[in-house]
């Protein structure tokens, strides 16, 4: 099966409005989207990056699980609304990015900064929709807070 599938990988349309459903539709799916894009950029690391410490290695395969566990939130959420995630095309810029790294450390690097710009936007997003939208709101904080975690092996290993 393909990776990326029901995901409609192509060139996306500009971003609606997040005052909309359909806005709202449109960031949830680029975050899940993005958020199994980070779940194969992780196991593929924890097998490509062997000089990396063993510790390192199986912490990202832990991550990885964390990553589908968010996409996983979200795609429900998206489905309680009535969208689907082939309604609208993704792109594959985040993922083609991470497969760009050389090493262990420019990974962990490069990906904790994506988790970073991912936590910060998700923070966003649960305060701008606590009381628009409570329900994905606390998906987002939840996300938020979890990031947390994975931006910290880059100080722990590197």
């Amino acid at each position: 099966m393909d990776k990326w599938w029901p995901y409609n990988v192509g060139s996306p349309p500009k971003v609606r409005p997040l005052q909309t459903a359909e806005g709202l539709g449109d960031r949830l799916r680029l975050i899940a989207f993005a958020e199994r894009q980070a779940y194969h950029a992780f196991l593929e690391a924890s097998e490509r990056f062997c000089e990396a410490p063993q510790e390192l290695l199986e912490a990202w395969k832990w991550v990885a699980l964390e990553e589908q566990k968010h996409e996983t939130w979200l795609v429900s959420r998206l489905e309680e609304m009535g969208q689907t995630l082939s309604s609208v095309p993704v792109c594959l810029n985040l993922y083609d990015s991470f497969a760009r790294c050389n090493s262990a450390k420019e990974f962990a690097l490069y990906i904790a900064d994506a988790e970073e710009r991912g936590r910060v936007g998700a923070e966003r997003f649960a305060e701008v929709l606590k009381s628009r939208d409570p329900k994905t709101a606390l998906i987002f904080a939840q996300i938020a807070a979890e990031e947390v975690k994975h931006i910290a092996l880059v100080t722990r290993f590197f």
